[in-house]
């Protein structure tokens, strides 16, 4: 393991583990325990899972401990039936802070409260590949099951999508100008190939949109090229 030779840094008392809400708002760890998370040398992604309540709204923060920064867009954020799955690709060797935030349905308020801090040390540096730009709407009950990102320059023909979304009525990828229907297979999926041969240029962004009543789209994710 890589916990032998590396020295944890100094937190704040009380700051790891379950906050003053983590139990009056009935979330439970199913995986990761311990707060304190090693990764192995060859560990690219760690996922760590949480528990909730149903209707309880769920936010993160990301944050490199040496770098003193966020980077928020290595973390994936899911939800599949009660639990919520957090898929964390760290882009430099180092610790980092990751603060999980709740608030129940029945509470008022926008602000969300801490209810969980873990700290992450990856040894390893896998290059910078991070995840879709996730908005608001996709971190309630939406589950990506592929892809889980999009390498910088894709030049691959076709790119299957894959998405779990409760109560959509139509999901689009927009490549561009390029609209690309996903089918529903199943309740709440959609799925489809979407043509990235094109030559789109650098930077073009690849937006997962969705319709879930009357006429208008919402952007759920958004990929950059």
């Amino acid at each position: 393991m890589a916990a032998g030779n590396v020295q944890i840094p100094k937190l704040t008392d009380g700051y790891l583990g379950p906050q003053a809400k983590f139990e009056a708002y009935g979330l439970t760890l199913v995986s990761h325990g311990d707060p304190v998370i090693f990764m192995q040398d060859d560990q690219k992604e760690v996922e760590i899972i949480l528990g909730i309540q149903p209707g309880t709204r769920v936010t993160i923060k990301l944050l490199s401990h040496e770098r003193k920064q966020e980077c928020n867009d290595y973390c994936l954020i899911r939800q599949l039936g009660p639990n919520y799955l957090f898929l964390i690709r760290p882009p430099l060797p180092g610790f980092y802070k990751f603060q999980i935030y709740a608030l129940p349905s029945d509470e008022a308020g926008p602000q969300m409260l801490g209810v969980y801090n873990y700290l992450i040390y990856s040894p390893g540096s896998f290059g910078d590949n991070p995840f879709p730009k996730q908005y608001p709407p996709w971190k309630d009950g939406c589950y990506l099951y592929e892809p889980i990102s999009l390498p910088r320059g894709i030049r691959d023909p076709m790119v299957k999508f894959k998405v779990l979304i409760p109560k959509a009525r139509d999901v689009q990828v927009k490549v561009a100008e390029e609209w690309n229907p996903l089918q529903q297979s199943e309740p709440g999926i959609f799925e489809g190939l979407v043509d990235f041969s094109l030559g789109y240029p650098s930077g073009a962004k690849a937006k997962l949109n969705v319709k879930f009543a009357g006429n208008n789209y919402n952007t759920l994710l958004e990929y950059s090229l």
